[in-house]
């Protein structure tokens, strides 16, 4: 009799900013605790252990302190971290050297192979405007920006229950550029672009799975054929 196998997915949050009183009166939170709750939270409802989870930087405070209480609060194993310009590397060098609490620490990466996983994802803390393979279908996963949704569009991620939310009304911040700059995913998928903000503020204070990614952004049956799939 087969065992059944159990289906990992990849997810990926960005932007966390946790114990940051500016962020969580920013996101129109009543306090940091409240904040923090609802994201960890967040997390912890969509992971599953057995799955991977990318933290695209800007996580919590730069100390070993912070990123071990982090670490300690999110339930999934396999948790992979991108640096921002927040965080410390050498930080989280030293925490997954000596303590072993993440697979691994970089600037950027590329995950994924089309014909095997059927999709090639760039992944760096700051947008780009090309990125390698983007002619052929890849994707660009990044943060920083602290987009939000259009007006009137949900979440990525959507019908997530999520345990605490912000109090109404939205981030405070300029709508059409800089920090809380609106609707950029939907721009993004409008003008055929695949590059996703996998921030927090852009996905409902969730994380966002590559198949959710996939299914929003336009694909390329050019680069698939290119690519050799179907």
């Amino acid at each position: 009799m087969e065992e059944d196998v159990a289906i990992v997915t990849v997810f990926f949050t960005s932007d966390l900013h946790l114990g940051s009183e500016g962020m969580a009166k920013w996101r129109r939170f009543p306090d940091v605790a409240t904040h923090d709750e609802a994201i960890l939270s967040n997390i912890n409802l969509r992971v599953h252990p057995d799955d991977d989870l990318w933290l695209v930087g800007d996580l919590c405070k730069p100390n070993r302190a912070s990123v071990r209480a982090m670490r300690e609060s999110i339930r999934c194993r396999h948790v992979h971290l991108i640096v921002g310009n927040h965080d410390k590397r050498s930080v989280l060098e030293t925490l997954v050297r000596e303590e072993k609490l993440f697979e691994g620490v970089e600037y950027y990466a590329e995950l994924g192979k089309v014909s095997k996983q059927g999709y090639k994802l760039c992944v760096s803390h700051y947008p780009m405007l090309d990125w390698n393979r983007a002619v052929y279908g890849a994707y660009m996963l990044h943060g920083h920006i602290h987009s939000l949704p259009a007006e009137g569009e949900h979440a990525v991620a959507s019908g997530l229950p999520c345990v605490v939310e912000a109090m109404e009304g939205s981030p405070l911040g300029g709508s059409d550029g800089g920090m809380g700059m609106e609707g950029y995913n939907q721009r993004c998928r409008d003008l055929g672009i695949r590059r996703f903000d996998v921030g927090v503020d852009a996905n409902g204070y969730a994380p966002v799975s590559v198949e959710e990614i996939m299914a929003y952004l336009p694909s390329s049956p050019t680069g698939r054929e290119l690519l050799g799939t179907p």
